[in-house]
């Protein structure tokens, strides 16, 4: 009788799209709460200890201050264009006279986490008639490899183009064609502006909604295709946008296919900071689809199980750089796993195997949750102890910053990667880490005396004992360096506990775990 009220409360039964029948994780307040709790990473530290967000901080300093930072004017230009990749460019333009450069750039990563998770919910209470265990389950992937790496904007658009699918399918359901295509143009433009990927995620949803649709009505192909084209067509607009864009850009190299790639990827769709966690983690979602996959008290949802299969397609197809950005194909996995764990439908009141299922997929959630706020806190103390360097640098330095990268790539990412942006920010200083592939971003960076370390990836090194570096040495790139454009080097990362000042350099005494040094420029 417990089980049965249980199962009735949490998983209350009802056939897809039937938004009468709720329960317990229905409600909005612990719609609310669940929310909440997706974010709890990113409330418990000051700043996200993403690898990428310091860079970015960076870059919107010029974005959204140039004309009031004279020292930096000389070595930045930034011109808006209309690209596929300006979600939290154009969220930080907006906000940044409100909560400040920083406040913005953390309300953006914040909000984009928790429309990440409310889009997850939100899509399972459409398509299941109910928020099940499996899609509060799959809030942890938010977390995953590319959100760890910093790809907000990516993470934005794809965040926007599940609550885009919500509303689609309820218009379309109700069959009001015409304010569903008028809300696929409109949802479609705005997510492109915010990143490809969103838009094109959009497509996949509601294309395999689609095409589960006429197979169902049995439509001959003609028909079907005609009827696919008349209700998906108006997500096609930001084509012209897009082939500008490419055209105006040389960087639409597709490189990198590798299956060790992908056997890494596969491996960590959940990468934090623990590697046995984080697999394990990885063993709960595998164990949960697998168990789904046979199980009689659940089914997959057709739709979000096409959509899943596709997403797997494409990261399998994908290679690793498309359009010049890096990781094209990782990206796709956490998502994928996500969608998969959402089309889980409950189908058997009562059932113990449900009911074990269930709690497994809500501890998970809490777990994880848990897990990855120790992870950001242990991360942040890295951040942390290499910041007190800014304390000592003039404004307006002209600072080359180096992170050395140990012989071995460790499981967890490095935070440190890019907090020359910080720099940037804070101390007004010209810094060699932004990136300058073309269409990735509007900023340019120049500074003909510093090349070639004026750019990304100039500032990643590795140390000297390294057998089969895969990067620059720190001694042959100290040697190399051009000191007279430079009035400063920062060191972070894995460098020698007893490295010496290089000739020509003079120690600047820091706190925390970083060097600086002050360039003497050459006789």
């Amino acid at each position: 009788m417990i089980l049965t009220n249980f199962t009735d409360t949490v998983l209350r039964r009802g056939t897809p799209g039937a938004h009468g029948l709720r329960g317990l994780l229905d409600r909005w307040p612990v719609i609310a709460l669940i929310c909440l709790a997706s974010i709890a990473p990113l409330l418990v530290v000051e700043f996200p200890p993403l690898v990428d967000l310091y860079g970015h901080l960076g870059r919107y300093a010029v974005q959204t201050d140039l004309a009031n930072r004279p020292e930096l004017q000389p070595f930045y230009i930034y011109e808006w264009k209309l690209i596929g990749n300006l979600g939290a460019d154009i969220l930080v333009e907006a906000l940044h006279g409100v909560l400040g450069l920083e406040g913005s750039v953390r309300f953006a990563v914040i909000l984009t986490q928790l429309l990440g998770a409310l889009g997850l919910l939100l899509v399972s209470r459409e398509v299941h008639g109910r928020i099940t265990p499996f899609a509060v389950a799959a809030i942890p992937l938010l977390y995953g490899y590319p959100f760890n790496y910093g790809f907000i904007n990516y993470a934005l658009s794809m965040a926007l183009g599940m609550l885009a699918f919500v509303v689609w399918l309820r218009l379309h359901r109700t069959d009001r064609a015409l304010a569903a295509q008028l809300w696929l143009a409109a949802a479609g433009a705005v997510i492109w502006v915010c990143h490809t990927y969103g838009w094109a995620f959009l497509g996949l949803l509601t294309g395999s909604a689609m095409l589960c649709e006429v197979i169902a009505a049995r439509r001959r192909p003609v028909d079907a295709v005609v009827r696919i084209i008349a209700a998906c067509w108006p997500l096609l607009l930001p084509i012209i946008p897009m082939v500008i864009w490419r055209a105006e850009s040389s960087g639409a190299a597709m490189s990198g296919w590798a299956w060790q790639f992908k056997l890494n990827w596969l491996l960590s769709p959940l990468r934090t900071y623990w590697r046995h966690i984080d697999l394990a983690a990885a063993g709960v979602i595998a164990a949960l689809l697998a168990w789904a996959l046979f199980s009689r008290t659940v089914r997959y949802d057709r739709v979000l199980g096409l959509a899943a299969v596709l997403c797997l397609a494409f990261f399998v197809v994908l290679p690793f750089r498309v359009f010049g950005s890096a990781f094209a194909d990782m990206r796709l996995l956490p998502y994928a796993l996500a969608i998969a764990l959402v089309a889980i439908n409950p189908v058997q009141r009562g059932s113990k195997i449900l009911l074990g299922a269930s709690i497994i997929a809500l501890a998970f959630f809490a777990a994880t949750m848990t897990m990855t706020s120790k992870a950001y806190i242990a991360q942040d103390r890295i951040v942390r102890s290499a910041l007190p360097a800014l304390d000592a640098m003039p404004m307006g330095a002209r600072v080359a910053f180096f992170v050395v990268k140990p012989c071995r790539t460790r499981w967890a990412l490095s935070p440190l990667d890019h907090l020359a942006g910080a720099a940037l920010a804070r101390r007004n200083a010209f810094v060699n880490d932004q990136w300058q592939q073309p269409g990735v971003n509007p900023m340019i960076v120049r500074y003909p005396a510093g090349e070639p370390f004026v750019r990304d990836p100039s500032h990643l090194v590795q140390q000297d004992d390294c057998t089969g570096a895969t990067r620059p040495r720190l001694s042959d790139t100290l040697a190399k360096l051009p000191r007279g454009a430079f009035t400063h080097v920062w060191i972070v990362g894995e460098y020698p506990a007893d490295l010496a000042a290089p000739e020509g350099f003079k120690a600047v005494p820091v706190e925390g775990r970083s060097l600086l040094y002050a360039v003497t420029p050459a006789g």
